[in-house]
């Protein structure tokens, strides 16, 4: 069943005099009393590039201040969940029409069955301008080992969540025996246009991992079937950073999707949660 969430795009725009604005974040409260946000965390260059004769600081006093009001809003929405009608009054006061340096877009609307993968989809397309411009590249990966899965003797996958206390994971491939995570797999690709989204989704998933692993809620063996980006540069040494990142990790592998049919299925049968 689809969730309706109102949500903002929330601008940057340091000389109102032009018109001129920079996407910084994206707002959403969805009717079941969920409220979420994401701003842009570091990747500030795209926007200093465009206001280039502003001064930095002005950008990440703004930024700062922001990110503490909707912590703060986010407490008052989670202690009043069950209040639609204040949650409302709330979201209109916090997108209203501003005069300040960082103002929100008329809301909009969309109906999500995952509200968080909305909002994750709404800042990548408003923030970093992704536009879904390899949009199959992901589930391509899925559908092929989801064919190459089925070969594998002895071992059952279905799409699985993993819980960290509140915190849930999902994985498309998630092997258990008697309840316990034996194996979790995750086609990702990180052939995007920009290696600051390259770090950016390489970053979620590490802290994703991270938070499973401290609760010893991390499956034995983790495996991220990868897809390189296809420029070098600056697009190559971001992904190396996040390779490297998920591989320091405890029982996280990955696997490079280039490999063939049969050394990847043999590379998945041969980890340690097979034996």
């Amino acid at each position: 069943m689809s969730t309706i969430c109102n949500y903002a795009v929330l601008r940057f725009q340091p000389y109102p005099e032009t018109g001129e604005f920079a996407n910084l974040g994206v707002v959403m409260l969805c009717n079941n009393g969920t409220f979420l946000y994401r701003l842009e965390t570091r990747h500030y260059k795209r926007i200093t590039q465009f206001f280039s004769k502003l001064d930095k600081k002005v950008l990440l006093n703004a930024r700062r201040g922001i990110a503490n009001e909707l912590a703060r809003i986010s407490d008052v929405m989670q202690k009043h969940a069950s209040d639609s009608k204040l949650q409302l009054s709330v979201f209109k006061h916090l997108t209203g029409p501003s005069e300040t340096i960082l103002r929100f877009s008329r809301p909009g609307v969309i109906a999500a069955a995952k509200p968080e993968e909305a909002l994750e989809k709404l800042f990548l397309n408003y923030v970093h301008h992704e536009f879904d411009s390899k949009p199959d590249v992901e589930q391509q990966l899925t559908q092929r080992v989801n064919r190459l899965l089925k070969n594998l003797p002895n071992r059952h996958y279905d799409k699985g969540t993993l819980t960290a206390g509140y915190y849930k994971v999902t994985f498309p491939f998630l092997w258990q025996d008697n309840s316990t995570p034996r194996q979790a797999i995750k086609p990702i690709s990180f052939d995007l246009d920009d290696p600051s989204s390259i770090l950016e989704k390489g970053d979620k998933w590490v802290s994703k991992m991270e938070r499973l692993i401290a609760a010893g809620a991390a499956p034995a063996d983790a495996v991220f079937i990868s897809r390189r980006p296809t420029a070098q540069g600056q697009h190559l040494k971001a992904y190396i950073e996040v390779a490297r990142a998920l591989e320091s990790k405890p029982h996280i592998r990955l696997l490079p999707d280039s490999i063939g049919r049969e050394a990847m299925q043999k590379a998945i049968a041969e980890s340690p949660a097979a034996f």
